[in-house]
């Protein structure tokens, strides 16, 4: 189904992300088998659950024309292949021909992200992917990926990049029409829930509470081990036309002390205030 968003991308209004965990090198089954995936030891039986989130990126998009759905992911096993999990995502997307929904989907609507090493660089990548697609920033942001990581999102990753507005009383408040979360997490029977969230304390929201950013040793080393330099930024993201406080977040080493929130928050494009 083709809409006027297709000629118009300047209406597209919602931005949908789904951040990517591995990659997709095809095969026969066009994803059914783990053999036609390059997955971490510990992601073992996982593949269904990253399917999973392919599936529900596109009944998204189907359920919204003003959208454009972005599969987020860099080269993260560049010894093994250059082909990036945003990429590989969208050949999956592909070749099982949108998993019904083809007929009801713009597939220019349709983008892979290809230079996010983490799930900070997924929310943020993706936004300026937005712009760079657009000419605007969205007015709302799905993003679709593990449930056991909606804290992580909502804590740091949103208010990090000026999504949602910091909280100082510790108070969350409600701001479902500004962001999203559709958590999708692997059956029982593959990863228990209980092994989830002890992994996520110590080794996610765990580290990103003490590092927003991600630019202290133990994020930023995930993101080397992962493909990404520091100073890819400046041929990706700065002097392409961003705006000055865009350019100088994605520049944002921390502060002084490598934890600190970024000082232009309320001077970013798509800022959302305290209401």
């Amino acid at each position: 189904m083709q809409t006027s968003s297709d000629s118009n991308p300047s209406q597209l209004s919602h931005l949908i992300i789904v951040c990517c965990h591995a990659i997709y090198i095809g095969g026969p089954t066009h994803g059914a088998r783990e053999e036609e995936w390059l997955v971490e030891p510990f992601q073992k039986g996982e593949t269904p659950t990253f399917t999973s989130h392919v599936k529900a990126g596109l009944k998204t998009l189907a359920s919204g024309p003003s959208s454009l759905l972005v599969f987020s992911g860099g080269a993260t096993k560049r010894a093994d292949t250059s082909l990036t999990e945003g990429q590989s995502y969208l050949n999956l997307a592909k070749e099982n021909d949108y998993f019904s929904h083809a007929s009801n989907i713009n597939t220019h609507q349709i983008m892979a992200e290809t230079h996010a090493t983490d799930s900070y660089q997924n929310v943020l990548f993706s936004l300026l992917l937005f712009r760079m697609r657009t000419g605007s920033y969205p007015s709302r942001v799905t993003v679709v990926t593990h449930e056991f990581k909606r804290k992580r999102f909502m804590e740091c990753h949103f208010p990090a990049v000026g999504l949602v507005p910091l909280s100082p009383d510790g108070q969350q408040q409600d701001y479902s029409a500004r962001v999203n979360l559709i958590g999708i997490n692997p059956p029982e029977e593959v990863t228990p829930a209980q092994s989830l969230i002890t992994g996520e304390e110590q080794r996610g929201i765990g580290l990103w509470r003490k590092d927003l950013y991600g630019v202290q040793p133990d994020l930023a080393g995930k993101r080397a081990k992962r493909g990404w330099t520091a100073g890819m930024e400046e041929g990706v993201f700065v002097n392409v036309g961003l705006e000055d406080a865009v350019e100088e977040l994605v520049r944002w080493n921390g502060g002084k002390d490598g934890n600190e929130w970024f000082p232009k928050l309320d001077q970013l494009p798509w800022y959302t205030s305290r209401s």
